[in-house]
């Protein structure tokens, strides 16, 4: 079973203005009945600190992500094989890789 984790990179989903609203509702006043929230209108900043792990990691899925899924350099000359009458396909191995692959199920 695969999990997809899309959009964990980007975090622009949360507003910093409704973040920064509820901050400012839920702060407790004072003894005068004035409200306790920071004068200058400036809000908290979220940090995330990634492991070397994690970095690495990451680094690693962006280099895959630049990588063709298709090997061209391959299907040309699969293609030029068959073009020419050279592609030859081995029966004994088909059926060992479709009974290989049947077995999993």
């Amino acid at each position: 079973m695969a999990i997809n984790f899309t959009g964990i990179l980007n975090q622009s989903n949360v507003a910093k203005n409704s973040r920064a609203l509820k901050e400012e509702t839920n702060t407790p006043n004072d003894a005068v009945g004035n409200n306790q929230s920071n004068s200058g209108g400036t809000m908290a900043e979220d940090t995330v600190k990634l492991s070397g792990a994690a970095q690495t990691l990451q680094n690693h899925e962006s280099k895959i992500n630049g990588l063709s899924d298709i090997d061209q350099k391959k299907v040309d000359q699969i293609k030029q094989a068959i073009a020419s009458g050279n592609y030859k396909i081995d029966s004994q191995k088909l059926a060992n890789n479709m009974a290989s692959i049947d077995s999993l199920f």
